[in-house]
């Protein structure tokens, strides 16, 4: 049996992934038999305790470190991506595996920090949108070259706050960000980002004259959307979470088990760098490099 132990309770993360593991049920009818979430933290007292309540999660830590020694690999999954070094770090010094939920960081800066560290500790480590993972996108993804053939042009959609409480565009806005480079890739180089109201528009170069269209909407209905211009044809998904939380939880847990990173260093940066880039070219009115 897998321990897993979980640091942030605010996240609605937390409590799917501990009933991924320890309810009968699971999520959406699928389940981890292997792994055990079993020990948790937060800052709210209240909200810490009744994700414990209905996770069944055994043990309530009064600091992450309690967990070292105590758990095979830790989930953090604040809300803030923002947070995320400070409480990752210890684990990763301690040579302890980590998933760290959307968004790694909102400054590159941490974002290598935790690479270079989990890196030197040779551990498993991850982060992403569980979006990612889900059937829908790798679907999709796999039928892409038959349908489209040779991509010329696309779109990403989902919804995104630019003024959230939550770290700005940073919080739902990797969602989008992150489909974007699954289909596409991580070529993105530049950044040409518009405001108007709460929605933000954002066209993405990438290499040999692809353009691509971020929407991150603040105001339309929750949706996940993908579009694919080609050679060949085109193709549109929307992304069905059903099977996220699932197939994100395999993901991180076989990493580590393992060691095996699902993604490299430049995909865990990509994302945040992109979303960097968006803020620098809304807040000056220009064209940005997506840079780091």
């Amino acid at each position: 049996m897998f321990k897993l132990g979980i640091i942030g309770s605010d996240n609605s993360h937390a409590l799917q992934f501990a009933r991924l593991a320890n309810h009968e049920e699971g999520v959406n009818g699928f389940r981890m038999p292997d792994v055990a979430v079993t020990h948790i933290y937060g800052t709210d007292q209240e909200k810490t305790k009744e994700v414990a309540e209905k996770g069944k999660i055994e043990t309530i830590v009064s600091s992450p470190e309690e967990m070292v020694g105590r758990v095979d690999g830790v989930a953090c999954v604040w809300r803030h991506g923002s947070k995320h070094c400070e409480y990752v770090m210890p684990f990763l010094n301690a040579g302890v595996p980590v998933f760290v939920d959307k968004p790694l960081a909102t400054t590159i800066v941490e974002a290598k920090r935790m690479i270079d560290t989990a890196q030197k500790a040779r551990v498993g480590f991850t982060s992403f949108s569980t979006l990612r993972y889900a059937t829908s996108t790798v679907t999709f993804v796999k039928s892409l070259n038959e349908k489209v053939g040779e991509i010329c042009s696309g779109v990403s959609t989902g919804p995104a706050d630019r003024h959230s409480e939550y770290d700005g565009i940073f919080f739902y806005g990797i969602h989008a960000v992150e489909l974007m480079n699954t289909v596409f890739g991580c070529g993105c180089s530049l950044v040409t980002a518009k405001e108007e109201g709460k929605n933000v528009v954002t066209i993405c170069h990438f290499p040999n004259d692809v353009l691509v269209t971020l929407h991150l909407l603040g105001n339309a209905a929750y949706t996940f959307h993908i579009v694919a211009y080609g050679t060949k044809g085109w193709d549109t998904q929307a992304i069905d979470s059903s099977t996220c939380y699932y197939e994100g939880m395999k993901t991180f847990v076989e990493c580590m088990r393992t060691g095996v990173w699902p993604l490299t260093p430049e995909q865990l940066l990509k994302p945040v760098a992109v979303l960097q880039a968006i803020e620098k070219s809304l807040n000056t009115g220009s064209t940005c490099e997506v840079s780091y």
